[in-house]
């Protein structure tokens, strides 16, 4: 009985867990099988463990847990393929059955390949931007032909001024001798006829809705393809007593007079002046009309545009100023140095 013993074949599974130490003789083994029995020779019977997972298929591990398991546990299993045969198609991978390892994934559903395109068919359409419906192709530009870009809108600078009552007094008055009333970047301009200016000044000066009591500087402008109104004489006035600028403009052609105003802001004087001795514009009726910046003698008025501003320093210069030349000799020089030191 002894000889039989030791020739029986031992579960395979039984021997590692008997080397391992997993089993414990403290517990009772639970009834099994005598197909299961293992070591029937030795007096307490080694305890049957579950199966791990994927050692016996499907089938077979639900039965075994069944037996080895209590009722509220389950024995984890995967799917198990098979390597195929030469020659026999290889099976494709099963689903993972319940309480399945965690970590190994389903394989991923494969995309569906789109029907083959019968041949002589017209390409398809690619699909509209949202809110295109409706519209319209875009004819493609010519080939070589860069469109124009859109035209730039530059700010509105100078506008007609409208519902004032004291432009709209001034133009009662003088009527078509006001050329121009505008406004330009918040300033009031109007331009009047040589022949009514000065009598526009005095009507500014003295009305009483107006009283622009103080000039505040005379200047002019030169525009040489003007003809017959190449300078504009520009007056800037101030009322203190309404807190109220005006601008007034008159064209004279080159080469006549325009009226004095110092008999109405005396402070015009100095400043009709300038304009005579940068410009060259007469003033009728000033007091001392001569050069205030330059020599009585200097040739031409720098302020203008036709100016030739080269040389002309020079021209004056050799007519009035006695210089001679230095000779640069180096070797003189250190010969005084020489003998400073």
């Amino acid at each position: 009985m002894g000889d039989e013993t030791k020739d029986t074949p031992q579960n395979d599974n039984s021997g590692d867990r008997e080397q391992s130490g997993i089993e414990k003789k403290d517990q009772p083994a639970q009834q099994v099988s005598s197909a299961d029995q293992v070591g029937a020779d030795v007096p307490e019977k080694a305890k049957v463990l579950p199966p791990e997972s994927g050692s016996l298929p499907p089938d077979e591990a639900e039965k075994t847990a069944k037996v080895a398991l209590p009722p509220d546990q389950k024995v984890k299993t995967e799917a198990k393929v098979e390597s195929a045969l030469p020659g026999v198609e290889k099976p494709s991978l099963t689903s993972m059955v319940e309480g399945a390892s965690e970590t190994t994934q389903p394989a991923a559903p494969s995309k569906p390949t789109p029907p083959a395109k019968p041949e002589g068919a017209p390409p398809k359409a690619p699909p509209r931007a949202a809110g295109a419906e409706g519209a319209p192709p875009k004819a493609a530009p010519a080939a070589g032909h860069k469109p124009a870009p859109p035209p730039k809108k530059g700010p509105t600078i100078t506008v007609d001024i409208t519902g004032d009552a004291l432009i709209d007094r001034i133009k009662e008055r003088f009527g078509e001798s006001i050329t121009e009333a505008v406004a330009t970047l918040g300033q009031q301009i109007i331009r009047v006829k040589r022949e009514s200016y000065l009598e526009l000044c005095r009507f500014l000066h003295d009305d009483e809705e107006a009283l622009f009591d103080m000039c505040c500087d005379l200047t002019a402008t030169h525009w040489p393809d003007k003809a017959q109104e190449e300078f504009d004489v520009v007056i800037l006035l101030y009322s203190v007593p309404k807190n109220r600028r005006l601008r007034v403009k008159a064209s004279i052609p080159d080469g006549e007079a325009i009226p004095s105003v110092t008999a109405i802001w005396s402070g015009a004087d100095w400043m009709e002046r300038e304009v005579f001795d940068m410009f060259g514009i007469r003033f009728e009726g000033h007091p001392d009309l001569r050069r205030i910046l330059l020599p009585q003698d200097w040739p031409g008025h720098p302020l203008r545009k036709d100016y030739p501003i080269e040389y002309r320093d020079n021209e004056w210069t050799d007519k009035h100023l006695d210089y001679r030349e230095i000779d640069y000799n180096t070797d003189l020089i250190d010969v005084k140095y020489g003998e400073r030191r």
